[in-house]
């Protein structure tokens, strides 16, 4: 299953934003995620939170900051490429440049103006087969609605409960709907520790500590509970959201979140590092109104339809006129890939604090359709068709050999 590329571009010029993204625009076959930093501290602080698939640097006067900054991030990062942007004459008037860079994990170069045929290739160099065994990450998997009450706490809190009852120890549920979460509450657990303490640690935050911040729940399930002050929830930033994501999917197999029904940029980080988004409605009109307008979105913020499940909650009885998953289906040009019957013994067991999803042993109606969702999320494959091998290949050096005239062969 093909992820974003997350990309960071290193560079003072005020220009080079609008050169990036005009080389991007020609390239189509892959979503990329970029953002910009002036300055090497900046770039350090975003690579540490993003964890990029790529750093472009741009190449200046100061090139022992550029071997130093690559260095870094080699040793923080070693599955992360970089690759220097230089100017005509840079390179080929000083030939030696080529060596002390790749001595110091430079892994490529690209050259201005920027355009997108080559970084179109460096994207597919990125691509090629490598010997190395990745490290293996876990998936995060996210559940998202276009308003409240459609019932996608209560799916994500049982399907996190259920996953965990088979994985013991190895599930993390984030409640990341960070002003009105409701996870714990769902859960009959209280925490004295929150997503605002891993926020405020986020600098010397890591797999261990994150877990230490999380509760235990009895099905073996980690929480790692949304803040208890809706105000202290404006701490919780976007970038905040990447450092923690991406240490919760190194430190656990599966990580669920729960999210609030907004775009903003906690919800976009979400979205960015979500391996697979699971869009709940229901099945009223004004709801089947409001997903027709969000999946386009969501395909525009690069969650392809690959990554996408439209999930149907019957969370209320039928009643007359009541719209069919047909009928829904029909409005949307889309099917619904899970769909849950209406089960009244969730709001009791929500009452209580006792996951629906856990203690019974049938399996029909809500819990069958939730056993297929779990069994969905357990089949997705660490490392799918499409992810990045991201060590450099022997193509990147060939590269350097053109640009340098054969100097390399030498």
């Amino acid at each position: 299953m093909e992820k974003n590329v997350q990309i960071v571009v290193v560079g003072e010029d005020e220009g080079l934003p609008m050169e990036f993204e005009a080389a991007l625009q020609g390239i189509t076959s892959r979503h990329c995620v970029t953002t910009y930093a002036t300055d090497y501290r900046r770039a350090g602080e975003l690579s540490v939170n993003r964890q990029p698939h790529l750093i472009c640097v741009d190449m200046d006067s100061d090139f022992n900051g550029l071997k130093q900054f690559a260095q870094e991030i080699h040793q923080m990062h070693p599955e992360t490429i970089v690759a220097a942007m230089y100017r005509p004459g840079q390179i080929d008037s000083e030939s030696s440049v080529v060596i002390e860079a790749i001595r110091s994990n430079v892994h490529d170069f690209l050259r201005h103006p920027l355009s997108s045929t080559e970084l179109r290739q460096l994207l597919d160099r990125l691509e090629s087969p490598c010997s190395a065994k990745p490290s293996v990450l876990g998936e995060i998997v996210s559940f998202m609605g276009n308003k409240g009450g459609v019932g996608k706490s209560t799916l994500a809190v049982n399907v996190a409960s259920l996953l965990a009852s088979s994985h013991p120890g190895r599930v993390l549920l984030i409640d990341a709907s960070v002003q009105f979460g409701v996870c714990t509450v769902m859960l009959d657990i209280t925490s004295s520790t929150s997503l605002i303490d891993a926020v405020r640690e986020k600098g010397r935050l890591d797999e261990t500590m994150l877990r230490q911040l999380t509760i235990g729940h009895q099905s073996g399930l980690h929480v790692l509970a949304a803040p208890s002050d809706a105000v202290e929830g404006a701490e919780v930033d976007g970038e905040s959201m990447y450092r923690i994501l991406n240490l919760a999917r190194r430190a656990f197999d599966y990580v669920i979140i729960d999210t609030f029904p907004i775009l903003d940029n906690i919800a976009l980080s979400v979205l960015d590092l979500s391996d697979l988004v699971y869009l709940v409605m229901q099945g009223t009109a004004p709801n089947v109104i409001a997903t027709s307008k969000l999946l386009p979105i969501l395909q525009n913020l690069g969650i392809p339809k690959e990554k996408q499940r439209l999930v149907l909650n019957q969370n209320y009885p039928s009643f007359t006129g009541n719209l069919s998953p047909s009928d829904i289906e029909e409005r949307l040009l889309r099917q619904f890939d899970h769909v849950f019957p209406y089960e009244k013994k969730l709001i009791a067991a929500a009452n209580s604090g006792e996951p629906y999803s856990l203690g019974r042993s049938h399996r029909f109606g809500f819990l069958r359709s939730l056993q297929h969702l779990c069994s969905e999320i357990e089949g997705l494959t660490t490392l799918g068709e499409g992810e990045l091998c991201k060590s450099p290949s022997d193509s990147s050096f060939q590269q350097v050999t053109e640009l340098v005239g054969g100097w390399w062969r030498g």
